[in-house]
């Protein structure tokens, strides 16, 4: 009964805070997409279960939405500006390098931030197989956190991977190129410790990195606020990649798998792709500026999702489909 009663009032708590924040992009952001469906992509297949009576069993996977990655013009300029955490964390950065800037040679610069996305339990925690981040409402990287280094780029010149790709740059671009017709897919061996972000600027050298240098987006290393582009959706794909792989491994707040997928989710909702793929396909996907038009004239917001798989009862799985679509019902509501 205490139980019951204790899930019921999270359950209320929650759904308090998520309608208080309900113009900050949060779950409901992701789950109100149209590609919603696809992105997720819940799939069954058949499996024998052995103990303690043999009998067929479901074998359950999907995507979890976990991480949004803000690329944003100025210092301080975040989507999450009313999130507690994300307030103070902004609110208390004073030495800022000033960015938003593009030149003539394609050259542009931003600065960028993780967080994990609010609420993403409430609405996938009743799911079988896990992979729900724990909400923070604190950003888990912040490029301000790392003050001249993502100026100058000069914490990973001494990166391995790097000095053997910058002898041949060429080479680099057409192995991006060739790379990115499935995009990457990696894991990482560093710890993810879901920590807040706080000042990485004294880490004057970054240890050895398993991101790949080159991808469909450019050259990721040296990873700073400053990337050449064709156009600036993809400097902020590239930017985004960046700060996703510097919050693994340096600030040791987000994870990063090899089963992952990307989507736009500002200026306009895209279906879901891999990172490092090519450009092409992702114009195909509705990664480009045209929402624009009718909402906020710059800046990017990306989410990215994990793949979990389980087994459960096959007498389960109506359930869990009947439990998604109710998700959907349930956050059509709330508005950013």
């Amino acid at each position: 009964m205490i139980r019951k009663t204790l899930v019921i009032f999270v359950g209320i708590w929650s759904f308090m805070l998520l309608k208080a924040s309900a113009k900050t992009p949060n779950i409901c952001t992701v789950v109100k997409s149209p590609s919603f469906n696809t992105c997720m992509n819940f799939q069954t297949q058949s499996i024998m279960c052995g103990w303690p009576i043999p009998r067929p069993c479901a074998i359950v996977s999907y995507y979890v939405p976990q991480t949004f990655i803000e690329v944003v013009s100025n210092a301080k300029e975040s989507y999450f500006y009313k999130l507690p955490g994300t307030a103070l964390q902004l609110a208390t950065e004073e030495d800022i390098i000033p960015y938003g800037a593009e030149d003539d040679s394609g050259s542009f610069s931003f600065h960028a931030h993780t967080l994990s996305i609010p609420f993403t339990m409430m609405i996938f925690g009743y799911l079988p197989c896990g992979g729900t981040r724990i909400d923070k409402f604190c950003f888990g990287s912040m490029s301000e956190h790392l003050g001249d280094l993502w100026k100058t780029g000069s914490a990973d010149k001494l990166q391995p991977a790097f000095l053997a790709w910058s002898a041949a740059p060429n080479l680099c671009l057409i192995k991006g190129a060739a790379m990115s017709l499935t995009g990457n897919l990696r894991g990482s061996h560093y710890p993810n410790l879901n920590m807040c972000s706080f000042d990485r600027s004294w880490v004057r050298k970054f240890p050895p990195s398993t991101y790949p240098v080159c991808n469909g987006w450019g050259i990721a290393f040296p990873r700073y606020g400053t990337t050449i582009s064709s156009d600036q959706t993809t400097a902020s794909l590239m930017i985004a990649s960046r700060i996703k792989s510097l919050g693994n491994e340096i600030f040791n707040a987000i994870p990063a798998t090899g089963n992952e997928k990307w989507q736009m989710i500002y200026p306009q909702s895209s279906s879901c792709f891999k990172e490092g793929q090519n450009i092409g396909i992702l114009r195909a996907k509705r990664v480009f500026e045209l929402g624009r038009l009718k909402g906020r004239m710059k800046n990017y917001l990306y989410a990215v999702w994990k793949r979990v798989s389980c087994v459960v009862e096959w007498p389960a799985v109506p359930g869990i489909k009947a439990g998604i679509s109710l998700s959907q019902l349930a956050c059509q509501g709330f508005r950013l």
